[in-house]
């Protein structure tokens, strides 16, 4: 079970909503020009998503941990 609270969780997730944003508007740039040239790449947009996912689903968790009259409903058929 994770120790970071909702708030913490919160918190990085507007962190990597704001990286996402920044990868989407530009991948990699560079200052200068020729071989003098510094470039820098920004952090992978897949891992970016997966942690996105990642602080969602501990959300949910910790909301409906927190909520416990939340139930869920799952409909089984048999073959």
């Amino acid at each position: 079970m994770s120790t970071l609270t909702i708030e913490q969780w919160r918190e990085r997730l507007a962190g990597y909503i704001a990286s996402e944003k920044r990868i989407l508007e530009s991948q990699e740039y560079a200052v200068g020009q020729g071989g003098t040239a510094r470039r820098n790449r920004r952090a992978d947009l897949d891992a970016v998503q997966a942690g996105i996912r990642e602080c969602n689903s501990e959300i949910a968790k910790l909301e409906t941990a927190a909520n416990p009259q939340v139930r869920r409903v799952f409909r089984l058929r048999p073959f």
